[in-house]
């Protein structure tokens, strides 16, 4: 047996465009389930809190969440500043409409920006973000794409980069094939092992912050998680 499955990028179902809200919705609860399960929005919550104690107390830093799918971790992030005394300026983007839409409807009265676009040519200036945060994603984008996709968020980040996702490993690989016989949606139950096949390795991730030319580290985080966190300690922030 190899030591971890091999690599495939089967289209997903989520990855094909899906107007039936309901339906996206029902998906996104289930990721969000796994998420919690899993730790990834805890994960990032950690990094970019330190980030922000960083920063002036006075400055109000601006927080980008690549592919947000319902947009859970914008939710986390933006009740940890406010139950934290800070203010945050809270954007979230996807390239589907459908999610955008989907996204707006969940978040409801929350002081988050919806912004539609493709993340491998964002809409920003450079060093126009402070923190670019993205969580479950990395596994929808091959290699080159997730190339472009980490660039993309190092030009446009000031303060860093956190990247959660999913790691490939049998282990994950089984857990995600015992989970897809519980309660979840079919979408879900079809995704779920897929995604893990489709994810990188931690060597596979640091390689591709080589490739990009990407000064950061990928580790391999318990109960299956990946993460690349990129940070750029010489971009000094004043507030004047």
């Amino acid at each position: 047996m190899r030591r971890v499955p091999r690599q495939r990028f089967d289209a997903e179902l989520l990855d094909a465009p899906l107007s039936d809200l309901d339906l996206l919705a029902a998906n996104f609860r289930d990721m969000a389930a796994v998420n919690r399960y899993l730790g990834g929005n805890m994960a990032i919550l950690r990094r970019v809190a330190h980030w922000i104690e960083e920063l002036p107390p006075k400055y109000v830093p601006t927080i980008l969440d690549i592919a947000t799918g319902a947009a859970d971790g914008p939710k986390v992030l933006t009740h940890w500043a406010a139950t934290h005394g800070r203010t945050v300026r809270m954007v979230a983007s996807d390239i589907e409409h459908n999610i955008i839409q989907l996204a707006s409807r969940t978040l409801r009265n929350a002081p988050v920006v919806l912004v539609q676009h493709d993340a491998l040519a964002m809409p920003f200036a450079d060093r126009a973000i402070d923190i670019v945060t993205c969580t479950l994603a990395l596994h929808h984008f091959t290699h080159d794409a997730a190339v472009i996709l980490l660039r993309e968020m190092v030009r446009v980040a000031r303060v860093g980069v956190i990247v959660s996702d999913l790691r490939r490993c049998w282990g994950g690989y089984w857990g995600a094939r015992l989970l897809a016989l519980g309660p979840f949606h079919e979408l879900s139950k079809h995704d779920g092992p897929l995604s893990v096949l489709r994810a990188y390795t931690r060597d596979e991730a640091q390689a591709l912050l080589q490739i990009a030319g990407i000064d950061g580290t990928a580790y391999a985080e318990p109960v299956f998680r990946l993460s690349l966190e990129i940070a750029e300690h010489t971009r000094v922030i004043e507030v004047k």
